[in-house]
C-alpha cells in the first residue's frame, strides 16, 4: 500500500520522524516502491518487502504475506516503516510481534492507519455504527479489515515492551482533525532471542 496511494502528506510526515541515526531500513507493504526509493536516495540502506513486487525500482526486495512471519533474521534493522498496511492485516498483534523481532534494540518503528476518532470518522460512528474508511466497499475493495484506534497501539505496545514516543497525522498535529494517524515507537527492551531457522538474512 506504500507509494502512490498513501494519503496525502503522509510520506513528507515519515521521513520528518526518522532518526538521522538509522542506517538499515525495513519498508513494509512497499507498494511502488516510492518510500523505499526516497530513503534510498537518501543514503539509507533500505530492505522492501510486499506480497508482489510492483516497483520499477531497483529495491533489495523480498516477496512476504505480512499476515505471516517475516523471512528475517533478528534485530536487523534500525527503523521499520509500515506505511497504510496494518489495516488491511488480520493480527495486529502479529505484525508488531515481528517487527519488534527484526527491530536492533533501541531501533524505531513509524507507523500510520486511517484515524477511526478524527470528528467526521466519530460523526459517521454516531450516525451509522460503521468506523470512517471501514465500510463495505473499503472491505472488499480496498482490503481494510482491521480499524484500529490510539488506545489499541498503547495496549499493544505495553504487551509488546515497547515504546511510543510521538503520536501525530498527516493534515494535523491534533486528533480531532488528523486523517492518518502516524506513530512513532521504540523498542527499549534487550533482546536475546537466536536468529530465525531457515531466514533470509538482510544482504549489506
Amino acid at each position: 500500500m506504500n507509494g502512490e496511494m498513501a494519503s496525502y502528506g503522509v510520506h513528507e510526515k515519515v521521513l520528518n520522524l526518522i532518526d538521522e541515526k538509522s542506517k538499515y531500513i525495513l519498508d513494509l507493504a512497499s507498494g511502488k516502491g516510492i518510500m523505499s526509493k526516497r530513503l534510498m536516495d537518501l543514503g539509507y540502506k533500505v530492505t522492501s518487502i510486499d506480497i508482489n513486487n510492483q516497483s520499477n525500482y531497483s529495491l533489495n526486495f523480498l516477496k512476504a504475506n505480512l499476515n505471516k512471519d517475516f523471512p528475517l533474521n533478528n534485530e536487523l534493522f534500525d527503523l521499520v516503516v509500515a506505511i497504510e498496511i496494518i489495516e488491511h492485516l488480520e493480527n495486529p498483534r502479529h505484525f508488531l510481534r515481528e517487527i519488534k523481532r527484526v527491530l536492533k534494540n533501541n531501533g524505531e518503528i513509524i507507523i500510520t492507519t486511517p484515524n477511526i476518532t478524527h470528528w467526521k470518522a466519530r460523526l459517521k460512528f454516531l450516525l451509522t455504527g460503521i468506523h470512517w474508511c471501514f465500510r463495505d466497499i473499503d472491505y472488499f475493495e480496498s482490503g481494510h479489515i482491521t480499524p484500529i484506534k490510539l488506545r489499541d497501539f498503547e495496549n499493544i505496545c505495553k504487551e509488546l515492551n515497547l515504546k511510543i514516543e510521538k503520536v501525530t497525522y498527516n493534515n494535523s498535529e491534533k486528533n480531532i482533525n488528523g486523517i492518518i494517524m502516524i506513530l512513532k515507537i521504540k523498542n527499549e527492551q534487550s533482546k536475546r532471542n537466536s536468529n530465525t531457522p531457515n531466514s533470509i538474512t538482510l544482504i549489506r
